[in-house]
C-alpha cells in the first residue's frame, strides 16, 4: 500500500513545483466596481476639463467678436452723429438763405412800387419842366417891355 501512494506523492509534489516556479504572474484582484468608478471619474474630469476649454475658448471668441462688433457700432453711431450735425448746420444756413431771401411777391411788389417811383418822378420833372418853361415865358415877357 506504501509503495502504491508514493508515486502519487511524488507526482502530486512535482506538479505543485512547476506551479511554483511558472512565469505567469499571481492576478491581483483590484476589483471590477472600484476600477469602473475610478474611470469613470478619470473619463468624467477629463471630459469635462475639455469641455471647459473649449467652453473659455468660445467664450473668448465671442467677446472678441462682440467687443469688435460694439467697437463698430460706435464707430458708425459718431459717423452717424457727425453726418445729423452737418444736416443740421446745413438747414440752419438754408433757413437764414431763406430769411433774406425775397419771393416772388415781394419781388413783384417791389417792381411796382419802383414802376409806380419812376412813374411818380418822371411825372414831377414833367412838372418842373412845364414850370421852368412858364418862368421863361414869364422872363421872355418881362424882359421885351424894356426893350
Amino acid at each position: 500500500m506504501n509503495v502504491a501512494r508514493i508515486p502519487r506523492l511524488v507526482a502530486r509534489s512535482s506538479h505543485q513545483i512547476a506551479r511554483h516556479y511558472a512565469t505567469e504572474v499571481p492576478r491581483r484582484p483590484i476589483g471590477g466596481f472600484r476600477g469602473g468608478l475610478f474611470g469613470f471619474i478619470l473619463g468624467v474630469t477629463l471630459t469635462g476639463a475639455v469641455g471647459y476649454y473649449y467652453l473659455l475658448d468660445e467664450y473668448h471668441a465671442a467677446s472678441s467678436l462682440l467687443l469688435n462688433s460694439v467697437e463698430e457700432l460706435q464707430a458708425s453711431t459718431n459717423r452717424v452723429r457727425d453726418y445729423a450735425k452737418k444736416i443740421e448746420g446745413v438747414e440752419k444756413q438754408l433757413q437764414k438763405l431763406r430769411d433774406q431771401t425775397v419771393t416772388k411777391d415781394q419781388l413783384a411788389d417791389l417792381r411796382t412800387e419802383a414802376k409806380k417811383l419812376y412813374d411818380s418822378l418822371n411825372i414831377e420833372h414833367l412838372e418842373l419842366k412845364t414850370h421852368v418853361w412858364g418862368l421863361e415865358q414869364d422872363v421872355h415877357k418881362l424882359s421885351r417891355p424894356a426893350q
